[in-house]
């Protein structure tokens, strides 16, 4: 058994490198330039090993290989994958959910949770409830600090409820808090993807989208896609929850906060609100145009040094940093981001020449439509389908532009396929390549072995968000739009 495995992984790495390297020693197929063939194959290669080998090892050995693609190095392609904004942010959200996590806040929020009176009635109505905190905490924030709070709040639960790595329903826990946190982000027009989609739509001189008929539909199909996850998880995966249905007996009152609890949810409201409130308000000056010159990034490790720095009144540390980058980083999740961000660039650089032929593609697939409907729901199919391969600005800023194009003629409501596609576009989490949310999830060790076993949950949620979005689609986006 031992000697079978072992071959049998010889086996995938082999596959994995073959996929890298041929693409530079075989001709180029017609249609394809040489660097595309090659970052074809490292792509490929790379989703490959992700799901048989391992996470560590794929990405870096991805990263090396991109690196001798003509129109990279491997310096640059480090450069990009560690040093760019998105793996910084990332990488001090974790270390600020360490900080939650040594000074108990997260047990907190997680006893609150099972005392409630109405998570005591049904198992299903504590996981809605935990992916509904999920939701709001994204939507006030960001997509990753939902992630990293709402884990840890989990994690939480499932200590004092006595689940273990393995058990089904921390599983699809963990996959639904990222579909929830994807849908929540996505719910209002001022986040970054959306912002830079409605410039596209707005840009083609067509009628305004109102912001509130916006949140209004995308609200409706993030709440209306989290619903149908639990139920077929529910009927599908057939978890056990009887430890949940126990949850009250685990329960205790925790008492008043601290005083490191109080001075550290003080940093806390102070760390989101820096974070925030800069990109609600794009281009004001005083304090908010301060803190968008600092960036997001810079903003966060501030706040960081302050709380490294306090002191007790017993003058001890209010928390320990080292421990907290120490405990709170995932490395293998933070590597597969790393390797995520500069391979998503490379699909879609003009310089590697895939760009045209995607474009060629999608105009060719959605112009031999010929029913505004089909032709709405084939965009929205393609555009979840993409967005797990090639990260999500890339496909919104390629696609819009041709969906725009042939509404018209199809007799399609533009705006209304513009907003939904604002959401459409976040729901990447099926494949690692979907881009940093995606390689957080993928990257999870504390519940999952590797991808195998995070592809029926994210397939699930996946799907589930294909239903809620078309069927919100067609029958409330025409009474908004």
């Amino acid at each position: 058994m031992a000697e079978g495995k072992r071959v049998s992984r010889i086996a995938c790495v082999a596959v994995m490198v073959a996929l890298m390297a041929l693409p530079f020693g075989l001709p180029c197929p017609e249609g394809l330039t040489q660097s595309g063939f090659k970052v074809l194959g490292i792509f490929l290669g790379c989703v490959f090993g992700w799901s048989t080998v391992g996470v560590m090892g794929t990405s870096l050995l991805g990263m090396v290989f991109l690196g001798f693609v003509p129109e990279f190095s491997v310096q640059g392609v480090f450069k990009e994958g560690f040093g760019g904004t998105t793996f910084m942010l990332v990488f001090f959200m974790v270390t600020f959910a360490g900080v939650l996590d040594q000074v108990g806040l997260g047990e907190r929020v997680a006893q609150w949770i099972l005392r409630r009176k109405f998570t005591r009635r049904d198992p299903w109505v504590l996981s809605l409830s935990l992916l509904l905190t999920a939701y709001v905490t994204s939507f006030v924030t960001s997509v990753m600090p939902g992630i990293i709070i709402s884990w840890g709040i989990l994690s939480s639960i499932c200590h004092a409820c006595g689940y273990k790595r393995g058990d089904s329903w921390p599983k699809l826990m963990t996959v639904g808090i990222v579909l929830a946190c994807c849908m929540g982000h996505s719910a209002w027009p001022i986040e970054v993807l959306s912002f830079t989609l409605l410039g596209i739509y707005d840009a083609q001189g067509l009628p305004p989208i109102n912001y509130l008929s916006f949140t209004v539909l995308n609200t409706c199909i993030g709440l209306g896609a989290m619903g149908l996850y639990l139920t077929a998880c529910r009927l599908l995966f057939k978890p056990d929850v009887d430890r949940l249905s126990r949850a009250h007996d685990f329960a205790r009152d925790m008492g008043p906060l601290t005083r490191a609890q109080k001075a550290v949810v003080a940093f806390t409201v102070v760390f989101f609100a820096v974070l925030f409130l800069p990109g609600a308000f794009p281009g004001a000056g005083g304090l908010l145009g301060l803190l968008e010159s600092v960036g997001t990034v810079g903003c966060a490790v501030v706040v960081l040094a302050a709380a490294g720095m306090a002191r007790m009144a017993d003058g001890k540390p209010l928390v320990n940093l080292p421990a907290a980058i120490r405990d709170g980083a995932p490395w293998e999740s933070m590597i597969l981001i790393a390797c995520a961000i500069p391979l998503s660039s490379a699909l879609t650089n003009a310089d590697v020449g895939l760009s045209p032929l995607f474009s060629h593609g999608f105009s060719v697939l959605f112009g031999s439509v010929g029913s505004a409907a089909l032709f709405s729901v084939l965009f929205v199919v393609v555009v979840v389908l993409l967005t797990n391969v090639m990260g999500n600005v890339t496909v919104g800023v390629v696609l819009l532009p041709i969906m725009i194009a042939a509404a018209p003629s199809m007799g399609a409501n533009a705006a209304l396929l513009t907003v939904v596609t604002c959401i459409a576009c976040n729901a990447a989490f099926l494949l690692p390549s979907g881009g940093p949310t995606a390689a957080v999830l993928h990257g999870n060790r504390d519940w999952f072995a590797g991808s195998s076993q995070i592809y029926p949950f994210a397939a699930a949620g996946a799907l589930s968000f294909v239903l809620s979005a078309l069927a919100f689609m067609l029958v409330l986006g025409p009474l908004l739009f």
